[in-house]
């Protein structure tokens, strides 16, 4: 196993799935928006999210177990680990 491509893996998907809700979060819920484009947008940012939760977690990385898609987490200095999106996970519980 490559970790240094399963790594380059994760880093694309990440990168892929900020743009698709980006993107997602740009279109309004308009008469012009095409219907179905924005569920499709969507679906898309979930379903990559969640290939980058089961790789991340393959790799060893923390994830956090109170979102879904589970989202990595982020250790501060202090050692106290934060998710990026609900903000309310503490050490005890990534562990």
């Amino acid at each position: 196993m490559d970790i240094d491509a399963l790594h380059s893996a994760l880093l694309s998907i990440t990168v892929v799935s900020e743009k698709l809700r980006s993107a997602r979060e740009l279109f309004p819920a308009t008469e012009n928006f095409p219907d179905g484009l924005g569920k499709f947008l969507y679906e898309m940012e979930r379903d990559l999210r969640i290939a980058k939760a089961t790789l991340a977690g393959e790799l060893g990385f923390a994830l956090c177990p109170r979102c879904w898609p589970p989202e990595l987490v982020t250790a501060e200095r202090d050692g106290r680990i934060n998710c990026p999106v609900c903000g309310q996970i503490s050490f005890e519980q990534a562990a």
